[in-house]
């Protein structure tokens, strides 16, 4: 019988093959630098397997070799003045960006950001921080990864999930409303009586304490905010949204002693009611909508590219940001 999975590993091969062509022959270069344009990256946490401390100083050293890194904060200043994008190779203008708040973005990659002098802006949930909890995805993953299969269907049976495997299960969650979700999240505990975490998840998954939050909002780091909780902004009342953005604007803004005008939505999440809120408390916002940052875009929906430790992926990620 022929391998099934036959097909699907040749088109990755001839995948990785062409992005290693485009890499070494300088293509990809060529092509991200040809026309003006600006840039923000995505990062989450580090000191994975996806994205190990070695893998970022990689990534982070070929960036300032080829980019013109400047703080998230400078970039909205020249959008908002409409500075034109500087074009050309190490002058294509870059933004680093983190989100969540984690003490790996701390732990691991303030050092590797701070030895190579990049800026790059944090963006941070502060009633996560206060209460010491992991983003609620975050936990709700892990508890599912403890459930055998047919304890994953039983607790996908008690929470009325259409879906009966662990991701489906979280991307059916993200659907749901406030109250809808935390009682959610209480039948997930309850089918998980025993759950603690492992070294390794508290690594993945620990938020920053507030001393780590003030330490990451000094020299080339900032701070911007993530809401207070990290909840599907879309799924919530106007007056919950208007609760999740500008309570985290005001909390920051009294730990750290300074404005916070720089937003990022959590899961990218928004809509019409979400933008319209964020626009009146905040200067810039960042999505998770793959693009770069062209001219007239709107401040309030600024496009990234998520990052990726496969340098060839990476630098054509820079020409075509949904690869």
């Amino acid at each position: 019988m022929a391998d099934s999975s036959a097909p699907g590993m040749l088109k990755n091969y001839a995948r990785t093959s062409a992005l290693a062509v485009a890499w070494r022959s300088g293509a990809s270069h060529w092509l991200a630098h040809r026309r003006p344009a600006r840039r923000i990256l995505m990062l989450h946490g580090v000191g994975t397997s996806q994205m190990s401390a070695a893998d970022l100083h990689r990534v982070m050293a070929w960036l300032k070799q080829n980019y013109d890194i400047v703080a998230f904060d400078v970039m909205v200043r020249d959008i908002l003045s409409g500075e034109p994008a500087p074009a050309g190779a190490g002058r294509s203008q870059l933004a680093i960006t983190f989100d969540d708040g984690l003490c790996n973005q701390y732990r691991i990659a303030g050092p590797v950001l701070q030895q190579l002098e990049i800026p790059a802006t944090i963006f941070v949930c502060p009633g996560l921080v206060d209460a010491g909890q992991w983003l609620w995805n975050h936990e709700a993953r892990a508890r599912l990864q403890r459930l055998s299969h047919a304890g994953l269907m039983e607790c996908a049976q008690t929470l009325n999930s259409p879906a009966h495997h662990l991701e489906g299960v979280i991307a059916w969650m993200k659907t749901l409303s406030l109250t809808q979700r935390r009682h959610a999240q209480a039948i997930l505990r309850d089918c998980t009586p025993g759950f603690m975490p492992t070294d390794a998840e508290h690594e993945a998954y620990d938020m920053m304490s507030w001393d780590e939050v003030r330490a990451c909002d000094q020299g080339k780091l900032s701070i911007g905010s993530h809401t207070m909780t990290h909840p599907i902004l879309p799924t919530l009342s106007e007056d919950e949204i208007e609760h999740e953005l500008r309570d985290s604007r005001g909390r920051l803004e009294a730990e750290l002693g300074r404005g916070v005008d720089l937003f990022c939505y959590p899961n990218g999440s928004e809509d019409e009611r979400v933008r319209r809120i964020a626009r009146s408390i905040y200067r810039a916002a960042v999505t998770t909508e793959e693009g770069t940052v062209s001219a007239g875009v709107d401040p309030i929906a600024i496009p990234r590219i998520p990052v990726t430790s496969h340098l060839p992926l990476l630098a054509w990620r820079m020409h075509r940001p949904w690869a």
